[in-house]
């Protein structure tokens, strides 16, 4: 669990770094640019679409983890919205929650 908790803590100090860099040097116009790209139909549209399918499979587990409740669907619309600047602290959160349990952590509200 530590070494994925290290691993969660880096991406998320990452993803936000070049979130940070990206959007002081290009602006913050991400939807226009990611539709832009799918639509041009070449491999980063393949990279692009498999990014967003990834992202509903993430959005799919989170709601199903927090039992299809208000706050597991707001959750869901934060990692459609911000993907791993919400998803890679999210998950860092619910190991601590679990306390490490793998168990507790991938079936949240239902390992009871």
């Amino acid at each position: 669990m530590t070494a994925l908790r290290c691993f969660l803590l880096v991406s998320t100090v990452a993803i936000y770094l070049i979130t940070f860099v990206v959007s002081v040097s290009y602006g913050i116009n991400w939807p226009a640019v990611a539709v832009g790209d799918i639509l041009a139909l070449n491999w980063r549209s393949q990279f692009n679409m498999d990014f967003v399918i990834h992202l509903f499979l993430l959005v799919t587990w989170i709601c199903w983890r927090e039992g299809f409740t208000a706050k597991g669907f707001a959750f869901g619309f934060l990692s459609i919205v911000m993907g791993g600047m919400f998803g890679f602290p999210y998950i860092l959160y619910a190991t601590y929650v679990a306390k490490g349990d793998p168990k507790a952590l991938l079936l949240g509200s239902r390992a009871q």
